[in-house]
């Protein structure tokens, strides 16, 4: 997997590559249906819009599936629905709110402890993600994850919640996914109304957690603002992130000096924190424990 990019992408290759990996992907392994759930944001969408031409290519049905609940806004909503029918040979819509409301009553019951919006939200996925792996089950497909890069080193996910089979977009960034949305909007899908809504539509969990996803991440900034932070921190050996996280991240002649001075130091270890707490996400699941050198296992390996 290509995490950096020393280049400018060109996108006419990154969305021909994705589609014939999906494409080979699919037919050699013989599934017959993808199956996506909508949200109506940017990444679920670009994902329609790409396994729609993989369907053109392989014959495999694609199956778009929208699971609104109360804290979906109108525009999610409408947005998931101009996916469906403009990408998806199958659309469905199915409100949840009421399965949610037993599930989360029951929950509650168990813990005896109050409900939050994270913990809300974490239901919800979850529960999203059943009904969508129920489909697949029944029409011999695949569940398609819609995670990006971003979101990935953010632990910007549910666990057992957004993690499905095969990730289009998986190796791009959140900027790349809306350059990848604006040259498909402009070559491949012309006027295409969905990708228009997805690219303009304020990000959300679609949980109600907050008001927008960069409300959570790093507030009044910007998608390229994360992900530059991100970018500069990710690929850091262990030993230079203890540095900063010991010692601060203003240290002169560093290229997080420049950040700091862009974005703050409040910023800055805002998103990385995010990074470093979320770090268990990103482990083998579930987290096996090395019986020989008494402790977990960060990452698979063979010796």
């Amino acid at each position: 997997m290509i995490i950096w990019r020393t280049e400018p992408l060109c996108y006419k290759e990154v969305f021909e590559n994705i589609v014939d990996a999906v494409s080979n992907y699919i037919t050699g392994c013989g599934i017959k249906t993808m199956v996506l759930g909508l949200s109506g944001g940017l990444d679920s969408t670009v994902c329609a819009a790409i396994c729609s031409k993989v369907a053109e290519k392989t014959g495999a049905s694609l199956y778009g599936i929208s699971l609104p609940c109360s804290t979906n806004k109108d525009d999610e909503k409408s947005s998931a629905n101009l996916a469906g029918k403009e990408f998806c040979n199958v659309f469905i819509e199915n409100n949840i709110q009421d399965v949610f409301t037993v599930i989360e009553r029951a929950c509650d019951g168990i813990s005896t402890l109050p409900s939050t919006p994270i913990s809300q939200g974490n239901i919800k996925a979850r529960l999203r993600m059943i009904a969508l792996y129920d489909v697949a089950s029944k029409m011999k497909g695949i569940v398609i994850d819609t995670d990006n890069l971003t979101e990935h080193f953010l632990g910007f996910f549910t666990v057992n919640g957004d993690v499905a089979d095969l990730n289009p977009i998986g190796n791009l960034w959140k900027t790349e996914v809306y350059g990848l949305a604006k040259y498909m909007h402009e070559n491949v899908f012309k006027g295409s109304e969905a990708l228009k809504a997805a690219i303009e539509i304020t990000p959300t969990d679609g949980n109600g957690v907050s008001g927008s996803d960069l409300d959570q991440i790093m507030p009044g900034y910007t998608y390229t603002d994360v992900d530059k932070i991100l970018m500069a921190w990710v690929p850091l050996n262990e030993r230079i992130k203890e540095s900063y996280l010991a010692q601060g991240f203003n240290q002169k002649g560093t290229s997080f000096a420049k950040l700091v001075e862009e974005y703050g130091e409040e910023n800055v270890r805002r998103v990385v924190m995010r990074s470093v707490y979320s770090e268990f996400k990103r482990y083998p699941h579930p987290i096996p424990v090395d019986i020989f050198r008494k402790e977990i296992v960060k990452h698979l390996t063979f010796e």
